[in-house]
């Protein structure tokens, strides 16, 4: 039994951060909150401030810390790549290795290191495939921060797990990823990909939900995950003995349809469908038996169940949670 009470949350105040103190707390666990930015907003934490990039100051909370959980990351920001990917995540690694306190440590990571959506994926995508990341500093980051708790478990015993989770849904992000109404969220970005007439018309006004199909006519498929089901896996890989040096990918069960969710979403919101083709981005599936078979991780939501769940939000009048950091 790996009897873990203390845990210690990296980049605490973001859209994950949030949610799994709060979890972390309904289990019972001591939450030691850890960001440098806005103040994580949940009663009952330990609120620490604290740049990662400050080995002294990591290796004090890490000392007390019976687990860890990384969030904190560098997105697109290029003076971010090195001072919090790569040395924050050394310092945590390697105050994990002196220390020997944290009985786990847990990586955030992202299927961008697959390049999904930018790169062929023929097949589903599992845990052994080479990472081969899309262009950008957010997805080199996770190769990095993956490649670092990899050698530290080989090298050093650290006991280290990566959760390699789709682009990660919270609240009504779904909606606004899907309609064409405000600030477009996520790629592709709908008026790129718009006629000059369609630009003036939802500029001018209204809102439509983005049937995104293929050049030849297909509807695209993508796979994603709500923030709930990322939470679930982070508390089952905190309990579940035996997975150190493993990577798990964390997603829905299956990937949606875009032609399928436009017409979910435009009844449930009372709005049309715009058709629109997208030359670049490919279809990919995630396979997630591993994670569904060595932590017990079952996914709550599919598709449907997420659009409905940010329409009710929506309809509750609920503000939208504070996040630092990237938007997305």
């Amino acid at each position: 039994m790996l009897n873990i009470k203390r845990v210690m949350v990296t980049g605490a105040s973001g859209k994950l951060g949030g949610p799994m103190c709060e979890a972390l707390l309904a289990e019972g666990y001591h939450v030691i909150a850890a960001d440098r930015r806005l103040p994580v907003g949940v009663d009952g934490v330990e609120e620490v401030q604290l740049d990662v990039a400050d080995d002294a100051a990591v290796e004090e909370v890490v000392s007390r810390s019976d687990a860890v959980i990384h969030l904190a990351s560098c997105k697109e920001d290029r003076e971010a790549v090195i001072k919090v990917s790569a040395r924050g995540t050394f310092n945590l690694l390697d105050a994990a290795m002196r220390t020997k306190t944290p009985k786990r440590v847990i990586l955030a990571s992202g299927d961008a290191v697959n390049g999904i959506y930018f790169n062929e994926q023929p097949v589903p995508i599992t845990e052994s495939m080479p990472m081969v990341a899309y262009p950008g500093y957010y997805a080199f980051s996770k190769v990095v921060e993956e490649t670092m708790f990899q050698q530290y478990y080989h090298q050093a015993g650290v006991p280290a797990v990566v959760l390699r989770m789709s682009w990660i849904q919270s609240e009504d992000d779904i909606l606004t990823h899907l309609t064409v109404a405000g600030e477009s969220f996520g790629v592709p970005v709908w008026s790129e990909l718009m006629s000059e007439s369609q630009r003036s018309r939802f500029a001018a006004g209204g809102d439509a939900a983005v049937a995104l199909r293929h050049p030849d006519g297909a509807p695209i498929r993508r796979h994603i995950v709500a923030v709930e089901d990322c939470v679930q896996a982070f508390l089952l890989a905190l309990k579940r003995e035996g997975v150190e040096g493993e990577t798990f990918m964390i997603a829905m069960n299956d990937p949606f349809n875009y032609v399928e969710a436009a017409k979910y979403a435009a009844h449930r919101l009372g709005i049309d469908t715009l058709e629109l083709v997208d030359p670049v981005g490919k279809d990919f599936c995630v396979d997630t038996t591993k994670a569904r078979y060595r932590l017990g991780f079952q996914p709550k939501y599919d598709i449907y169940g997420l659009i409905d769940k940010a329409v009710e939000f929506r309809s509750s009048g609920t503000q939208r949670r504070a996040r630092s950091g990237y938007k997305g």
